[in-house]
């Protein structure tokens, strides 16, 4: 599959260095001197930090660590997984205070500030004679290369929302899957009965807030959102002046209000998955890496997947965000960390962590089009081939302080959900940061 990013195209390139020891008699005046011998190296412990904590994700790579460690008898792993939400967090402070550290699992949100203070290891050296570089997708070499086209990280997955529906809720009732936002609402209403704590959407509030928050905003805006530049329309102006956007709020809170469960204003993904897998939900917008637990929890027949709702020009935006391995600025084993994250993003080592977890791979073949042909990830094909209505964006990471929006969405997100400011303010809060924002990057 190819998910279509928008940007310059990079030339490919290639990497790894391969290191041969070889040793040998002396031989010196026809005498043989007897051969010293070699110490063992010593054995090298990597600590890894996850980002993304599921249990399918830490399962696949504990069996992925224990055949590396098969193989690499002086390298050792030593995987941390922290909580989803406070992992990143976590990941930053290690990486601002030299704590001891190896490799960090790196996402499309956070690279930009991880290397733009200086705190990852460019791989540029080591994806110089890599051979599997030039056999990455568009989109894998994109996002690797998204900060300074310089590669921090080597992406291990690749991410795109799409709608998650209760099929046999929706069939029970006669209902169409909405292709609008305005209908998803519609929909969720008629599907909210709170007295048995069953409703319509599987709201997002918390940590995370900022994608929905964001696409319906981008959604109300049409086709005037600056692909590249996706805070801004193509006229210069921010997204939240556009003459829908107040509209678009609205309807977002309207959404939280009648459709979603109260506390939802504080869920974050794995609240909101919990939600739709426990019956509690009869829709979400969420990745594809989903997709494991609710085939795990959910029989075939009870849920189906559709393509993402549009704004009221029937045109959907949608970004893909990556999350892969990086090396820590700070490490003493550079070399080994990049053993291990090479070794990782192979592909077939990819392609298991993949199928095994529900992700985007970041290998195209044959085998990604048959895969994403049919079944619950046929929507993204469907979108791809639709690029007028559903349009990929450029999420707006390539701004510094693109975390404080992300945190700007959940704060002042719960306020206006909860109307203590308006529509007004909030969108006037948002104009101002990403015009400084603009103003700062000198564009």
């Amino acid at each position: 599959m190819k998910l279509k990013l928008m940007g310059k195209a990079l030339y490919p390139l290639s990497l790894i260095i391969m290191v041969s020891f070889i040793s040998g008699c002396m031989h010196t005046g026809g005498r043989t001197d007897k051969k010293e011998p070699t110490a063992a190296p010593d054995k090298v412990t990597l600590k890894v930090v996850q980002s993304l904590t599921t249990p399918q994700r830490t399962a696949q790579l504990r069996k992925l660590i224990e055949h590396f460690e098969s193989v690499n008898p002086n390298i050792s792993i030593e995987l941390v997984s922290p909580d989803y939400e406070t992992a990143d967090e976590k990941i930053l402070d290690m990486l601002e205070n030299k704590r001891q550290v190896d490799i960090v699992e790196v996402r499309d949100i956070t690279v930009h500030e991880y290397a733009s203070h200086d705190l990852l290891a460019s791989l540029e050296n080591y994806i110089a004679t890599w051979s599997n570089y030039m056999h990455l997708s568009e989109n894998a070499r994109l996002m690797a290369r998204d900060f300074d086209n310089i590669t921090y990280f080597i992406p291990s997955s690749l991410f795109q929302v799409q709608l998650y529906y209760r099929k046999d809720w929706f069939d029970a009732k006669a209902l169409q899957v909405p292709e609008t936002w305005e209908q998803l609402f519609f929909v969720g209403k008629q599907l909210t009965k709170p007295e048995i704590q069953q409703y319509g959407f599987a709201f997002r509030g918390g940590l995370g807030a900022a994608s929905m928050l964001s696409s319906i905003i981008q959604d109300y805006n049409g086709d005037k959102v600056d692909a590249n530049d996706s805070m801004f329309n193509t006229d210069g102006s921010t997204i939240f002046t556009g003459e829908r956007a107040a509209e678009a709020l609205e309807l977002y809170r309207k959404i939280y209000v009648e459709t979603a469960h109260p506390t939802s204003i504080d869920w974050g993904f794995k609240e909101q998955v919990e939600a739709f897998v426990d019956g509690k939900a009869a829709m979400l917008i969420q990745d594809s890496d989903v997709i494991a637990t609710i085939q795990e929890k959910l029989k075939e027949g009870e849920w189906a997947t559709a393509p993402l709702p549009t704004g009221p020009q029937d045109v959907s935006h949608y970004n893909v965000g990556a999350a892969g391995w990086g090396i820590a600025k700070q490490s003493g084993h550079k070399d080994e960390a990049w053993a291990f994250i090479s070794y990782l993003s192979s592909q077939d080592n990819n392609r298991a962590f993949t199928d095994s977890t529900g992700v985007v791979s970041i290998y195209n073949d044959d085998y990604d089009v048959e895969k994403y042909s049919t079944g619950p990830y046929a929507p993204y094909m469907l979108m791809e081939n639709n690029p007028i209505r559903f349009r990929g964006v450029k999420r707006p990471s390539q701004y510094t302080r693109y975390s404080e929006y992300y945190q700007m969405c959940t704060k002042a997100g719960r306020q206006f959900l909860q109307e203590s400011i308006s529509a007004k303010t909030l969108l006037k809060q948002f104009d101002d940061f990403w015009l400084r924002q603009r103003d700062a990057a000198g564009k």
